[in-house]
């Protein structure tokens, strides 16, 4: 009997069972692919929630470097 993850609540179960016995996650085939259909889902979103992400660090970017700029100057 070979043990694997639950992907819904990564508890340790049985390779030979249809249903996880903690959350009750199905793993008939039907069942799998609307979970990966979902699991795809999820990653194009956090994909671009990612985007945005790196699109507002870099604006905090060039705000820190003019403010440090403009500070040097007034220095000098």
């Amino acid at each position: 009997m070979a043990l694997h993850r639950c992907p819904e609540c990564r508890k340790r179960i049985s390779d030979s069972i249809d249903s996880c016995p903690h959350c009750g996650f199905s793993f008939k085939e039907a069942d799998l692919d609307v979970y990966r259909k979902k699991l795809e889902q999820r990653r194009l979103h956090n994909q671009e929630v990612n985007k945005k992400s790196i699109k507002l660090q870099l604006i905090w970017l060039g705000i820190f470097a003019t403010v440090i700029s403009v500070a040097v100057l007034i220095a000098n």
